[in-house]
């Protein structure tokens, strides 16, 4: 479908192409639209997306388990480019990452098990079915893109010559126009073609290099088997969403919840206990969430504790209660501790309620010999009326 051009001009949205007829691609005349090939072990972090066998994209590696591309990409025939639903796939998609030569072994590919689509920009989140924690993520610009800037587009999409090229190419655009959420950019001699989709744009600063923007419609003259001479192509812009992608890189796995009187205003609030899954590094990884109650609904979520690593949600059970008598309900997280010597070990910490958040997780009892954790459900109350809560 026609989608308006910032610059009031109708572009051709930059739909995956079908795998056995091409796949976007930036090349010059003599080889990509967007221009040269890229050199081996550059742009690690760009993704050759696979959608059912039949279309094809490109993605940036923004995180250890998610990449980032156009919802157009996984939109169904006849269906708007955004959003798409959430959840898996409706086709089985894999992703290619750290293989800049398609032809060779290096990188790995990896599944698509979950979207995340924006309802306001051709923009969506793919989560895979592993981390990847031996290639480092793409840095997200926080600056905006301004006219006549250059940035460097990249793709895996169709070039001049050729449906369906097996290596990355990049070639450097200049930036026309920048609207709120989109940015009109063009190159002379060369365009952004199908497969290209959902492909990077980066701002190159001082050897750091950074993602502003992912390509969504172009003209594609120039593309093989495009008789169109324009050239101007849109990106979906970037620089203002990096809450929102640091909210979706933290997507838990799993979740506990518990209420309680947090901030001692005599109304109920909930506590939510997260699995943010592994680092970059490995580390297991977990947050604490509080809802203050407004007494006719929910304040958003306010992240009280995070841990970057060394708290694992998965040996975590979680309870609530007033455990120092100040009036404000506290969490309590029973924790398995793993084996020693005298057998399995079992710890309790505490996030204690300040009030407007908690403070970080006291540890308050530990095992001395086994006390098993998988044996062991937790529960809390004043078990002995002197206006403390307890665990049990």
């Amino acid at each position: 479908m026609p989608v308006r051009h910032p610059r009031r001009v109708q572009a051709v949205a930059l739909l995956a192409a079908t795998a056995a007829v091409g796949a976007l691609t930036i090349v010059t005349p003599a080889q990509a639209v967007v221009g040269d090939t890229v050199a081996d072990n550059t742009y690690t972090f760009a993704a050759k997306i696979d959608v059912g066998g039949e279309r094809a994209c490109t993605g940036s590696l923004v995180d250890a388990q998610w990449v980032l591309t156009a919802s157009s990409c996984f939109a169904a025939a006849g269906r708007p480019a955004f959003p798409v639903p959430a959840g898996a796939p409706a086709e089985k998609t894999t992703v290619t990452i750290g293989r800049t030569d398609l032809t060779g072994t290096t990188g790995k590919v990896v599944e698509i098990t979950e979207l995340v689509s924006r309802t306001d920009r051709d923009l969506v989140m793919a989560k895979l079915a592993e981390p990847l924690t031996d290639i480092a993520p793409v840095v997200l610009a926080t600056n905006g893109p301004v006219a006549g800037e250059t940035l460097q587009v990249v793709g895996y999409g169709r070039t001049g010559n050729s449906w369906v090229p097996d290596r990355l190419h990049s070639g450097a655009f200049s930036v026309t126009q920048a609207d709120a959420t989109t940015v009109a950019v063009t190159r002379d001699g060369g365009s952004i073609c199908k497969g290209d989709a959902g492909g990077p744009a980066l701002r190159e600063k001082d050897g750091t290099v950074e993602l502003v923007a992912v390509h969504s419609m172009s003209w594609q003259a120039g593309c093989l088997g495009s008789d169109e001479t324009r050239n101007g192509a849109v990106e979906t812009r970037l620089d203002d969403l990096g809450e929102w992608i640091q909210q979706i890189r933290a997507l838990p796995q799993e979740s506990q919840v518990t209420s309680g009187d947090f901030n001692a205003d005599g109304k109920e609030d909930v506590a939510a206990f997260y699995d943010n899954g592994t680092s970059i590094e490995g580390k297991n990884r977990s947050s604490l969430f509080a809802f203050y109650s407004t007494g006719i609904g929910f304040g958003a979520p306010k992240k009280v504790w995070s841990t970057p690593g060394g708290f694992t949600y998965a040996s975590s059970k979680l309870a609530s209660g007033d455990f120092n008598g100040d009036g404000k309900d506290d969490v309590a997280v029973l924790y398995d501790g793993g084996i020693s010597d005298t057998g399995r070990v079992s710890s309790l910490y505490t996030f204690t309620s300040t009030g407007t958040g908690f403070s970080s997780p006291h540890k308050t009892w530990t095992s001395s010999g086994s006390f098993n954790w998988d044996a062991s459900k937790v529960t809390s109350g004043d078990y002995n009326g002197d206006g403390k809560d307890d665990i049990a």
